[in-house]
């Protein structure tokens, strides 16, 4: 299927694709909006909210493998595992475990490192990421053990600078924590070109990838990327407020989280703290499993059926990338139509390069504070958009916000909804 055919398929069928989503139109107290906020959140598809009411009222507490109810509940977690590693393109479904969001999922990885890293180990941090990539390597090797950690720069267009993150890269460095794109910035970080220069610098260098939020914008194959962890959240991904941690098993083996004395000591189970919540990982499942409807709603025209899970879920993550792009153009063109006096756009701004970036979009207007465009972007246009630092170090650090405006968008919207926000920024400024 061409790119052009895709898009077709994807403006035929995109009603369908809205239609599972009940707060597309308006929230949950009857206003009409149109959701721009998906980088803190995607709205939540139908599969994933009735996974979720199903489990909460049939599913036993405990797995087990006696009673029919909890073997049910062990053949749950076990369903939702291999469906992850599906997704992300892992070897083993004991390589995925269970967070209560990613943030808790990565200091629960930083402190389990202590049988790995050491005080002598230097740590590679970007100013590109996500704060829940910097803050557990910060706090927990920089404060608490007194390892050096390295910050590497972002450039004046808002992509990673790698020469300098090479730079800071010697044979004593322990571990690089990189994201997949940039919640501020929006911009993809060419993980598959990087990660083989980062090992010839340091044949040690454990690199933790945070993919929360690329995971909605493409397809992610932690084999492809060679890279030794990864998480991602499923309340970004259509579904449930969770964080999901992937690591290379021989890895895994060696580290050392907290847990009680009784859990298992090995993985998954040691990295997780407490019983799953059964409904939380049907909800997610639920999300995956529209993803795979998606799939298959995409290529009714495709003269040979997709067979595999996993190759089905890779050509859905594809055309949605694929589509928007085609999102990311109309607004980056809109904002070349902008006076540039007036308006700003952050990160890559070309039509040409929105492979580059994914369709998050941070930007300025002139002489107006972040919480007043936010205002009358909603009461103007039922706009709902995002003020703040995002938790983006991008924002607070690179260019030392407090507070910025972010328009963040996801498959679901639509191309005139691209072209009505361009036009609704413009109106401010009269």
């Amino acid at each position: 299927m061409s790119q052009q055919e895709m898009l077709d398929r994807f403006l035929e069928i995109h009603s369908k694709i809205r239609s599972r989503f009940p707060q597309i139109e308006q929230d949950v107290f009857g206003n009409k909006r149109i959701y721009l906020n998906s980088g803190a959140g995607t709205l939540t598809v139908d599969f994933a909210i009735h996974a979720l009411a199903s489990k909460a009222q049939s599913s036993n507490p405990q797995p087990g493998d006696i009673d029919p109810a909890e073997i049910a509940t062990d053949l749950l977690h076990w369903r939702v595992r291999q469906f992850v590693t599906d997704f992300i393109h892992a070897r083993k479904p004991e390589e995925i475990s269970f967070h209560f969001s990613t943030t808790h999922a990565l200091f629960n990885l930083a402190y389990s490192l202590r049988t790995i890293l050491t005080k002598e180990s230097n740590l590679v941090v970007t100013d590109l990421d996500h704060m829940a990539n910097i803050s557990p390597w910060e706090d927990i090797w920089g404060l608490e053990k007194g390892c050096q950690i390295r910050r590497a720069k972002v450039n004046g267009e808002g992509c990673l600078d790698v020469d300098h993150l090479l730079s800071l890269i010697d044979p004593k460095t322990g571990l690089v924590a990189v994201t997949m794109a940039s919640n501020g910035f929006g911009t993809v970080v060419p993980l598959k070109e990087i990660i083989p220069l980062i090992r010839k610098k340091s044949h040690i260098c454990l690199i933790c990838v945070d993919g929360v939020h690329h995971a909605l914008h493409g397809p992610i194959d932690v084999q492809e990327m060679d890279c030794d962890f990864l998480a991602f959240s499923g309340y970004k991904l259509f579904g449930p407020m969770l964080g999901v941690l992937w690591g290379k098993e021989h890895l895994l083996r060696k580290l050392v989280p907290y847990k009680v004395e009784t859990n298992k000591n090995e993985s998954p189970y040691k990295f997780e703290q407490g019983t799953l919540n059964n409904a939380i990982l049907a909800s997610l499942e639920g999300a995956l499993e529209y993803l795979l409807w998606l799939s298959d709603e995409l290529a009714m025209n495709v003269e040979q059926k997709i067979p595999l899970r996993r190759d089905k879920l890779r050509f859905v993550m594809n055309a949605i990338a694929e589509y928007e792009g085609k999102l990311s153009q109309l607004i980056l063109e809109g904002f070349q139509r902008l006076d540039t006096n007036t308006f700003r756009c952050y990160g890559i701004t070309h039509p040409k390069r929105i492979l580059e970036r994914d369709p998050t979009f941070s930007f300025d207007i002139s002489g107006k504070n972040p919480k007043e465009i936010k205002k009358y972007l909603w009461e103007e246009y039922g706009f709902h958009i995002a003020c703040g630092n995002h938790y983006s170090a991008a924002i607070y650090r690179h260019l030392g916000r407090d507070s910025i405006c972010r328009a963040s968008f996801a498959h679901y919207d639509t191309l005139q909804t691209c072209k009505s926000f361009v036009e609704a920024l413009e109106s401010f400024s009269n």
